[in-house]
């Protein structure tokens, strides 16, 4: 099977199209399995997939680094079933562990408010990462898709950007108002202070004139929560989950959500409905006259 692995790779990219990132993080989940078993040649079978799930467990993994490690697993499996090198994917027969459904952490409106009202805008470095997360806020977008947004891809006269997501898929996306506003300043500072000779295009660029890393947008986030006062784990996927909810608290429709967010099926998108349940709840006990009633004879 060893020699798959590199088959495996150029599938991804060539025929599925998958992002580099993407690729990576699925050989690194292939890696992962078989050094645990420091045999990349052997016949997997379902115990074998079990005993893994139970030592990252044990390692103090949690259920969604399990998950993201098995589908990395189950979708190699699948391309040796294309193959004809195996009859069955062993990850099929594998019960969800308990709580694996877990439902995804999001900010509320107020500390959202709070996390952008802390920059100082009169400094470059932070005007640049007040408007990093009004995009991320304002699209919903995975961080590598606004990373690798450029300049030409915004439409301030319509107000729209052009993002390109999983697959090469080309999606368009609305900002807010407020945000188109603040555009031509944020493109003087970016003309000013970030690039460095030749203009590289990217929206958003680091003190060296390179595009902006995944690492960098991370530690900018987790400053500003941090004087912000917030003292949950966020990363720019919670900023995503984060506009989802919103959106569908607000009255959005799945499936406008689904296309905002590059989703493919609305499944992914429905687990948003959970979400917003105890949401539901909370204005029917406050406003319907039965649950209002409650208790009272």
């Amino acid at each position: 099977m060893n020699n798959k692995i590199g088959d495996f790779k150029l599938y991804l990219s060539h025929e599925l199209g998958l992002a580099d990132n993407t690729v990576m993080a699925y050989l690194n989940d292939i890696n992962h399995f078989y050094d645990f078993f420091n045999n990349k040649n052997m016949q997997v079978k379902s115990t074998d997939i079990v005993n893994y799930m139970n030592k990252l467990k044990s390692d103090g993994y949690s259920i969604e680094t399990i998950l993201r490690r098995l589908s990395g697993l189950s979708a190699y499996f699948d391309f040796l079933i294309k193959e004809r090198l195996i009859d069955k994917n062993p990850i099929s027969f594998i019960s969800k562990p308990k709580g694996w459904d877990k439902l995804p952490k999001f900010l509320n409106f107020d500390e959202v408010d709070k996390i952008l009202s802390i920059f100082n805008t009169n400094d470059p470095l932070e005007y640049r990462n007040k408007i990093l997360i009004e995009f991320l806020y304002s699209t919903g977008c995975r961080v590598s898709e606004i990373l690798n947004i450029k300049v030409s891809d915004v439409d301030s006269k319509r107000g729209f950007v052009r993002v390109v997501g999983k697959g090469n898929k080309q999606r368009i996306v609305p900002l807010y108002n407020k945000l188109v506003e603040i555009l031509p300043s944020y493109y003087n500072i970016r003309h000013t202070y970030f690039v460095k000779g030749r203009d590289t295009g990217y929206l958003f660029l680091s003190r060296n004139g390179n595009k902006l890393s995944r690492v960098m947008c991370f530690n900018i986030l987790r400053d500003a929560c941090e004087r912000a006062g917030i003292r949950k784990k966020v990363s720019p996927h919670t900023i995503r989950h984060s506009f989802a909810t919103h959106l569908l608290t607000n009255g959005a429709d799945l499936r406008t959500i689904q296309i905002l967010l590059g989703h493919s099926n609305i499944s992914t998108t429905e687990i948003y409905t959970h979400i917003t349940d105890n949401k539901t709840r909370e204005i029917l006990t406050q406003f319907h006259p039965r649950f209002r009633n409650r208790g009272k004879s």
